[in-house]
């Protein structure tokens, strides 16, 4: 199944689930809030979780693809033409690359030109930085230039990408590790609140208003989580995909915190 039928299925499936809850469950307020949970985690957990597999597997083969480039290139410098020195090379190991490069030799011993198949082999990819380069090659190739010059200037090239990429991750991981303790310290300011502050100024006076207070404090962490997790993502990966993951653990983290405190409102709707 492609992205589009795993968010389509995973939707209608949480839509199902949170019709059966509403209409069956919802006197039952633990077992009701817990659903809640579940419903959320298959309607936006599986299409984000899928997402995310499909992003990590594209950065991998961004990071191999110059490994790939350098053997052709080496192979080339030993004296073959690039479509040999690609099928020569198809029983190396890229890990998730190898399918693709073993795909590649194929369409050349099938007689597909050589243009086409690396064009075909950029769109399987959905990659910029491959898309990039594929037409840099082919253009080299077409023009009869230095080839192997070409791919090892490209080589360097995306890997120098890699190292800067690698580098600011390095850096944005403590920002991304005080995102979170942030945001467990402002958990503990709600909980406090909720089960000490506002209950103390309510002695011997009408408590009716402490599920109020609770429920506000609850959506107030649901909201930080949120967006707390989505500028996490975005500073430490550059991809709101990224984001969306970290919302969902801060938002689950939160919202069960205030499920099992004594007093909750443990009502999402």
């Amino acid at each position: 199944m492609d992205a589009k039928s795993i968010t389509i299925v995973s939707i209608l499936l949480a839509a199902l689930m949170l019709y059966f809850n509403i209409t069956y469950l919802q006197s039952y307020s633990i077992l009701f809030t817990t659903l809640n949970i579940v419903i959320v985690m298959i309607g936006l957990g599986i299409p984000v979780a899928y997402h995310y597999e499909t992003y990590s597997r594209l950065k991998k083969i961004e990071q191999l693809f110059p490994i790939f480039l350098r053997d052709v290139t080496a192979n080339i410098k030993n004296g073959m033409t690039l479509p040999q020195a690609i099928r020569s090379v198809k029983y190396n190991d890229y890990d998730v690359l190898t399918l693709h490069v073993k795909e590649i030799s194929s369409k050349l011993d099938w007689g597909i030109s050589f243009q086409n198949t690396l064009n075909v082999f950029a769109q399987k990819t959905k990659s910029r930085v491959i898309g990039r380069t594929v037409n840099t090659i082919i253009e080299a190739h077409e023009s009869g230039g230095s080839i192997d010059t070409v791919l090892e200037a490209v080589a360097s090239s995306i890997q120098e990408m890699e190292k800067i990429k690698q580098k600011r991750s390095i850096r944005i991981y403590s920002q991304m590790l005080n995102g979170y303790l942030i945001y467990i310290v402002f958990l503990g300011v709600m909980y406090g609140l909720a089960n000490f502050l506002i209950p103390a100024f309510q002695i011997g006076q009408d408590t009716g208003n402490q599920a109020m207070f609770n429920e506000m404090f609850r959506n107030l962490t649901i909201i930080q989580g949120i967006f707390a997790g989505i500028a996490i993502g975005k500073m430490a990966e550059g991809r709101l995909v990224a984001g969306i993951k970290h919302s969902l653990v801060l938002t689950v983290i939160g919202y069960s915190l205030f499920l099992f405190t004594p007093n909750s409102p443990i009502m999402l709707f």
